[in-house]
């Protein structure tokens, strides 16, 4: 016996699912990078090595190089989405500058940091108008 061709009533609905599919799987890499690099408005510390080690430990990112946090809104980083110059195929360079704390973890002992507050331009990688990855400040 042959097997059966698919339903013409079925391609709808897979296409719908995988649309959805690709939808969420946008939506997580978004949180993705709203929990790794937004603070909106800069949470308080003493100093930068203050902030950076206890940022990265709250956000569940301990013991990693390098993070960059970026201290503005959701629309504003958006906004690098949408507006930005365009640098090569999805990312986008801002237009304006940002607050940025730069956490570099320190070399030797437990997961301590060095952080350092700058301005600068940044770069993204976005897709379907959210920012997804912090490439790089320009």
């Amino acid at each position: 016996m042959a097997p059966k061709s698919p339903r013409p009533a079925l391609l709808p609905l897979l296409c719908l699912a995988a649309s959805c599919l690709a939808l969420s799987t946008a939506d997580a890499q978004y949180d993705k990078f709203l929990k790794r690099h937004l603070d909106f408005p800069k949470s308080w510390a003493e100093n930068d090595q203050l902030y950076c080690t206890t940022m990265m430990g709250k956000r569940s990112i301990r013991c990693q190089g390098k993070n960059t946090f970026v201290h503005a809104s959701e629309a504003q980083l958006r906004a690098v989405c949408t507006s930005g110059l365009s640098h090569g195929q999805d990312a986008r360079d801002s237009l304006g500058t940002f607050q940025l704390t730069v956490c570099t973890r320190l070399p030797k002992g437990p997961c301590l940091y060095q952080g350092s507050s700058t301005i600068a331009r940044i770069r993204l990688v976005c897709h379907n108008g959210s920012p997804v990855q912090y490439l790089r400040r320009i």
